[in-house]
C-alpha cells in the first residue's frame, strides 16, 4: 500500500548501507519478480487447468459490473451471494479472488465492492499473482525490526504488557479531540493526558485478536473472549455514532473464524513434492510458489505458499518453511476426516501432504518425521464482513500490492 511504502522510504535498511527498507524491497522485486507458475491444483497436486482464465460468462460479467457501479447504500447489509449469481460464484475469478483475500460467500457485498475499487488495476495479476511483491525474509525481520530500531533511535518509548482500555474525547460539532488514554499495565491502572498537539493512532479491533497457537500435537483452541482491541472499539463507539459499529465486524465468530498453520520441513523428502507443483527449486533463494497455491477440490479449500527461503535469517539451510490456511475450518478434511479447527499440527500436515500429491502410504510417516507444524486460530479478531483478507502469522512473509 502507498502509505506503507511512503513510511518505509524513511526507514534505514538493516542489511544495505545507505539504503532504505523501500530501496531494498524495490531492488529485490525487480531482480526477482513474483509470478506463480501453478496457481490451482486438484486431484492430489495435479494442475487444475485454469490456465490463467477468469471463466466469467456474460451473466457473471454483468453481476461484477453491477456491483462495481452500485452505490454504497445499495449494497449495505447485503451478502456476496445475494448480489452475485451461481455462474460468478463457480468461476475461476471467484476462486482466485476468495482465496487471495479470504472472502466467503456470506461476507459483505459492500466490502467486496470496496476491494474491487481498490484493486481494479491489479485484477489482471490475479491468475498468476504477478501483482504481489514479497519481502526477502518474514515480515518481522524485513519490516517490523528495522522500523522498531528506527523508532527507538528517534526516542520512542514502547510499553509492553500494556493494553489500552478506553480513550476520552472532547466532542463538539465538527470536532473530536482525544483528551486522555486509559490503560492497564500488569493489572495496574494508568494513563496519560493529551494536549492539543498530540496525535493518537489506535487499533480498534484486530484481525489477530484472541489468536491461539497449537503445535505438532495440540490443536489451536477457539478463544471467544474477552477481546481487548474489540472491547476498546466498543468503548469508543459508545461515545459517538461517528465511531462506527464494531459488532458488524466481530459479532459472528462462527462465520468469521479462521485458521492458518506454518509447516517446517526437516529434510529432503517433502521439498521434492513442493518443487513439482511450484516448478522451481525451493532452495534457490528466489521466488518459489509465487504466492498461494489453492487445492480447488479440498474440502477445507486449503491454500499454501512457500516464499523465498530462508524465511528466517537463522533458518537451517536444509529446511523449508511453508504457510497454509483454509477457508472452511469447520468441515472434515479429505484425508484427515476432521475439521481443521480440531486438528493437531501433525494432522494438518497430513491433509496438506495429501493435496500436495504425496502417495497415501507415505503421508503419515512424513507428517510425523519429516515436518513440524504449529497452527494459529483467529476468532473474535476476524471481522465478519471481510474475514482475514490480510492476515499474518509469524511464519509468513510480508507482501504488498
Amino acid at each position: 500500500m502507498e502509505c506503507l511504502w511512503d513510511l518505509f522510504r524513511s526507514v534505514p535498511s538493516l542489511e544495505v548501507d545507505g539504503a532504505s527498507v523501500l530501496d531494498e524491497f524495490s531492488w529485490l522485486n525487480k531482480d526477482d519478480p513474483n509470478r506463480s507458475l501453478q496457481r490451482v491444483t486438484e486431484r492430489q497436486g495435479q494442475d487444475a487447468g485454469t490456465d490463467g482464465r477468469f471463466a466469467l460468462g456474460d451473466r457473471a460479467q454483468k453481476d461484477l459490473v453491477k456491483v462495481f457501479l452500485a452505490t454504497r447504500a445499495e449494497l449495505e447489509g447485503k451478502r456476496i451471494d445475494e448480489v452475485f449469481g451461481r455462474e460468478f460464484l463457480d468461476s475461476n475469478f471467484w476462486l482466485y479472488w476468495r482465496t487471495m483475500f479470504a472472502f466467503e460467500e456470506w461476507h459483505g457485498a459492500l466490502e467486496m465492492k470496496l476491494y474491487l475499487h481498490r484493486f481494479v488495476h491489479h485484477v489482471g495479476g490475479l491468475p498468476d499473482l504477478s501483482a504481489l511483491k514479497f519481502t526477502k525474509y518474514n515480515q518481522y525481520e524485513s519490516m517490523v525490526l528495522p522500523l522498531t530500531r528506527w523508532l527507538l533511535d528517534q526516542g520512542v518509548t514502547f510499553r509492553f504488557a500494556t493494553h489500552v482500555t478506553d480513550i476520552d474525547f472532547d466532542l463538539a460539532p465538527g470536532r473530536k479531540r482525544a483528551t486522555r488514554i486509559h490503560w492497564l499495565t500488569d493489572g495496574q491502572q494508568g494513563g496519560v493526558d493529551l494536549g492539543e498537539d498530540d496525535l493518537v493512532f489506535t487499533t480498534i479491533g484486530s484481525l489477530t485478536e484472541n489468536s491461539d497457537n497449537g503445535d505438532q500435537h495440540t490443536p489451536a483452541r477457539l478463544d471467544e473472549g474477552p477481546a481487548p482491541a474489540w472491547d476498546l472499539w466498543r468503548a469508543i463507539a459508545a461515545k459517538d455514532p461517528a465511531f462506527g459499529r464494531p459488532e458488524v465486524f466481530c459479532g459472528d465468530i462462527p462465520r468469521s473464524k479462521w485458521e492458518s498453520a506454518t509447516v517446517t520441513t526437516l529434510d529432503a523428502r517433502i521439498p521434492g513434492y513442493i518443487q513439482k507443483i511450484a516448478k522451481r527449486d525451493p532452495f534457490s533463494g528466489g521466488v518459489v510458489t509465487g504466492g498461494i497455491v489453492t487445492a480447488r477440490d479440498s474440502a477445507w479449500l486449503l491454500s499454501w505458499t512457500v516464499n523465498r527461503q530462508p524465511h528466517f535469517k537463522q533458518q537451517p539451510a536444509d529446511q523449508i518453511v511453508v504457510w497454509l490456511y483454509s477457508l472452511f475450518v469447520d468441515r472434515p478434511g479429505d484425508y484427515v476426516k476432521k475439521p481443521m479447527q480440531e486438528c493437531t499440527g501433525e494432522e494438518i500436515t497430513r491433509e496438506w501432504l495429501y493435496h500436495l500429491g504425496v502417495p497415501v502410504a507415505e503421508i503419515d510417516g512424513l507428517a510425523a518425521d519429516a515436518a513440524r507444524c504449529w497452527a494459529a486460530s483467529r476468532t473474535a479478531g476476524t471481522p465478519s464482513s471481510w474475514a482475514a483478507r490480510c492476515a499474518r502469522s509469524p511464519g509468513r512473509s510480508g507482501w504488498s500490492w
